[in-house]
């Protein structure tokens, strides 16, 4: 990170300091990111010489005009071993201790992944080992967290500002730290740490119920000719956004508020365009990161329309994300939506289609699997370890050369027929295996028809699938259910996603 100044999010978190401050993201137990240049970064009164101490290193600053200062130190390779920074200016210091230097990882989305480890099927046993030396969280928690179809009182309406919105800090991973933590950030962060020996910093942003448009900057939207109707007038009346649960409890909870915080994009609420990334991430846009872990789209899939932008919407996001940090190749990992069986997720299928193509259309990025982990009558399944430890496996795979480990279930890449036979050829397939599908799971559609049927001696051949045709097939698709179960899998137990093909000779 080579920032010349830094980002306008900075000037909003506090007024020019007359004593040297530090930026909210510093706090006793942090993480800094490894092998990327270290800036630290705060308020003084300008003029004033600032002298900041990371460890033994020493870098003194003299305050510009604007109050906001920052010093770069070389990137450092991970280390578990604590260090302190220290900030001097005048008679005053300013002490953060018990620093690691690993990597750091920002976790975003919605309810699945706000999803709090206290709540997780394994907690009973979890918890009591939440000791993990190597692990750091900031969780965060939101104005209006918890709170459902009910107008918020006046305090948690005025909370809603961007310097107030989101409340966190640095701790040390114990069990009482660890249980409102987002599970799935939980059990990603235990197993890197486990398996790659590094310290692991979790910083959690996610916000129940946000569609996506919250977590990409206004800008983003405003500046594209599609989805800058997302930013056009109030959110509360847009017909863009999502009306039967979006826009409907951010009226229940803020439509009615006389004094709430707002503009002329309407009042602040975590799912108004915008405004969730406004608050949390783009506030640590100056620190380098390690990458992103997104478990979202819940909101986003209960209408067609609104699944026929998500994917415009994910790569503007990623697109975005990247160019805040300067990191253009920050690795973004997501979760692919489980199975369920409620009349309200019926778009599912898919929904979960658009997330398998994103893995195509967006660079450095990975989706874990979870239709096996659903729950049929709850959006909120508790089994998060297998989530969040399929997208650490994923991140050992890709960033700590675990070139000898299966970081996923068997993935599609093709169908073609030959004469009365259709195959569909996977990666990461060794010992492929299908168990017996109700309702069907593989279905095929013939040339010149527009309906699927369920698809006749279907056998596994090697690593790849084999079909019978009865005649020219146009498509072949698995899984096309909200509620399917997880019948294809590897040798590493891990499953398959849905996925839809056109068939080819």
């Amino acid at each position: 990170m080579n920032h010349p100044t830094l980002s306008l999010g900075l000037c909003l978190w506090a007024s020019l300091a007359v004593a040297a401050e530090l930026h909210p993201w510093f706090g006793d137990g942090m993480v800094l990111q490894r092998d990327q240049p270290i800036r630290i970064a705060g308020t003084a009164a300008p003029s004033a010489k600032v002298t900041v101490h990371l460890g033994a290193e020493i870098s003194t600053v003299e305050v510009p005009p604007s109050g906001r200062w920052s010093v770069v130190f070389p990137a450092r390779s991970a280390n578990a071993q604590p260090t302190t920074i220290a900030v001097e200016e005048r008679s005053q210091t300013l002490t953060v201790g018990n620093v690691l230097v690993g990597d750091v990882w920002i976790c975003a989305g919605q309810s699945n992944m706000e999803f709090p480890l206290s709540r997780d099927a394994d907690a009973k046993t979890e918890l009591p080992q939440a000791n993990l030396a190597l692990v750091r969280l900031r969780n965060h928690s939101f104005a209006g967290q918890y709170r459902y179809a009910a107008p918020l009182d006046a305090a948690t309406v005025a909370q809603m500002t961007v310097a107030h919105f989101y409340s966190g800090r640095w701790e040390t991973c114990t069990p009482k730290s660890a249980a409102p933590l987002s599970a799935v950030g939980y059990y990603f962060a235990k197993r890197i740490a486990a398996e790659a020996g590094v310290p692991v910093g979790i910083v959690n942003y996610a916000v129940g119920g946000a569609p996506i448009e919250a977590f990409i900057s206004r800008e983003a939207l405003a500046s594209n000719a599609v989805f800058r109707k997302k930013v056009t007038g109030n959110w509360l009346d847009n017909e863009s956004l999502e009306g039967s649960f979006v826009r409907l409890r951010g009226r229940q909870h803020v439509g009615a508020a006389q004094e709430a915080p707002g503009d002329d994009g309407g009042p602040n609420h975590g799912f108004k365009p915008g405004f969730a990334w406004a608050a949390g991430p783009a506030q640590a846009t100056d620190f380098a990161v390690k990458g992103v872990l997104w478990y979202q789209g819940e909101s986003n899939a209960i209408r067609q329309a609104d699944i026929g932008e998500y994917g415009g919407l994910m790569k503007l996001l990623v697109a975005d994300w990247r160019q805040r940090w300067q990191q253009p190749n920050l690795p973004f990992y997501w979760v692919q939506l489980p199975s369920i069986n409620e009349p309200a997720r019926q778009f599912w299928p898919e929904f979960r289609e658009v997330q398998r193509q994103l893995t195509r259309e967006i660079s450095a990025s990975g989706m874990a699997v979870a239709l096996d982990v659903g729950a049929a009558k709850d959006v909120h399944p508790r089994h998060k370890r297998a989530v969040g430890e399929r997208l650490a496996a994923l991140a050992l795979r890709d960033l700590h050369g675990r070139k000898d480990l299966t970081a996923e279930g068997p993935v599609a890449l093709d169908a073609r027929q030959a004469g009365n036979t259709v195959r569909v050829r996977f990666r990461s397939a060794e010992g492929l295996t299908l168990a017996g599908p109700t309702p069907p799971l593989v279905e095929t559609r013939l040339t010149g028809r527009t309906d699927f049927t369920p698809a006749r001696g279907v056998r596994v051949e090697g690593d790849m699938l084999s079909i019978e045709a009865e005649g020219p097939v146009a498509e072949v698709r698995y899984a096309w259910h909200m509620n399917a179960a997880a019948a294809l899998r590897n040798g590493a137990d891990l499953p398959a996603g849905p996925f839809v093909l056109k068939v080819s000779e």
